[in-house]
């Protein structure tokens, strides 16, 4: 059983998040899961219950078979953290095979049960540590450690992103695609191009750092797996279940923002009535839809919201919600092992979606598009989507993000390339102060 002491951050106070950050660099497993989500009308982000979420060093650690997952977090009683990544489809979907190369080297999911937890709720810090062992020993450890974590204040380096798919590549695929979407093969599919640079130095827990100043997001991550790193700034939750209420929010339209206000109004209603976003949206809320019925009682599976447009930094984005209630019979598990990958991030008919998306992307996702969130004694958990994040390893010192849009037979795709320039502007920022697009136009 884990007990969680209250204290006030004091002398770690102005700086006390980053001093977490940079604890990454201390211990081969840790996450930090944080809402950066500004304030709109009052409110925070729907259905949110930290504002931060971090654990460090692994007690145990879980991968290699869903079901072992499955039964060994059901007896475990613990909180766990820990990922999913893309290519767990494979072992979803007998159908299904990638071949492309994965660079960073995250596995197909992995858990961990930290000894060292942080989390913030309304102000209220807590450390959580296992009744088991020592807790007040734990505690003066890991202050200790806590104590002597230098914030470093150099600049990151300038970094210059290469495409793994040039624009008229990325043209002519989008024209293929939309031929299978004119045959019938699929209507909708997640398109995605790789953007990457190699043998650089980087201090995650820096790079984090700064990610969250620019683009504050609900569903940042700071995510070690040994050499593996996740650098996040999503703003899409995945899946949340909280007893057997379980809640998807699918986003599909994306708009670029205006510092003028009266622009910036336009903007967002233009995003609202846009006919052919609001197709996107609602062919992925549906597919979602029919995703959780698989696990979900009769007649509960509803959309609470359909399309609606939230303000985040930089960007409009449409978002539905949909809800249902999980059947009794159903592991706590199933809901995941049922809708993943997300619709938002494959297309419909998904599994078909999926085979082209390995036929025409040329590289691994890796954990992009994935899932990253923790995991309750209770066996509740909230996961995000992962997007707009950087991966890297830090052995090779391979550092890469990926972008995407949706396709449909109405979609234009110079507009669709340009999409997928905006949804990276803020990645790419940390790395150079000019917006020379040369590298990426190809």
């Amino acid at each position: 059983m884990r007990k969680w002491f209250s204290f006030f951050p004091g002398e770690y106070s102005r700086k006390f998040e980053q001093r977490l950050y940079q604890l990454v660099n201390e211990y081969k497993h840790a996450a930090v899961l944080t809402d950066k989500y500004p304030f709109y009308n009052g409110q925070a982000y729907l259905y949110h219950e930290f504002d931060f979420l971090a654990g460090f060093d692994a007690l145990c650690v879980f991968d290699g078979a869903l079901g072992h997952l499955a039964e060994s977090a059901a007896s475990l009683n613990d909180w766990l953290l820990g990922y999913f990544s893309y290519d767990l489809k494979n072992d979803l979907e007998p159908d299904l095979l990638s071949e492309n190369n994965d660079p960073i080297g995250f596995e197909r999911f992995r858990f961990f049960q930290p000894r060292f937890m942080v989390r913030k709720s309304n102000e209220n810090w807590q450390l959580g540590f296992q009744t088991d062992h020592d807790e007040m020993k734990d505690a003066e450890r890991f202050l200790d450690v806590l104590r002597q974590i230098e914030i470093p204040d150099e600049e990151l380096p300038d970094v210059r992103f290469e495409s793994n798919v040039s624009r008229n590549e990325y043209l002519e695929t989008v024209d293929k695609l939309k031929e299978h979407i004119h045959r019938g093969d699929i209507y909708e599919i997640n398109y995605c191009i790789d953007f990457f640079a190699k043998k650089n130095k980087l201090n995650p827990g820096k790079v984090f750092s700064e990610l969250v100043h620019v683009a504050p997001m609900p569903f940042a991550v700071l995510l070690r797996d040994n050499d593996s790193f996740l650098m996040g700034a999503s703003p899409e939750r995945y899946l949340r279940k909280r007893g057997a209420r379980l809640i998807s929010q699918p986003m599909k339209g994306t708009a670029r923002r205006s510092s003028d206000n009266q622009d910036d109004y336009s903007v967002m209603k233009s995003l609202a009535d846009s006919d052919k976003e609001r197709a996107e949206n609602i062919m992925i809320a549906d597919l979602v839809r029919n995703d959780l019925s698989r696990v979900a009682a009769r007649g509960t599976v509803k959309v609470e919201e359909l399309c609606s447009v939230l303000p985040y930094p930089g960007v409009y984005q449409m978002i539905s919600t949909v809800s249902a209630q999980m059947h009794s019979d159903a592991n706590w598990l199933d809901p995941v092992k049922h809708s993943f990958p997300m619709g938002s991030m494959t297309g419909a008919p998904k599994i078909r979606a999926m085979q082209l998306i390995d036929r025409y992307e040329k590289r691994s996702r890796s954990l992009y598009s994935g899932a990253v969130g923790y995991v309750t004694p209770e066996l509740d958990y909230d996961f995000n989507v992962v997007i707009r994040s950087l991966l890297y390893n830090l052995r090779s010192g391979h550092l890469s993000y990926t972008v995407g849009s949706a396709i449909t037979g109405m979609c234009d795709p110079e507009e669709e390339y340009e999409e997928c320039l905006l949804k990276a502007e803020r990645l790419r920022s940390l790395f150079t102060k000019d917006n020379v697009y040369d590298s990426f136009r190809g």
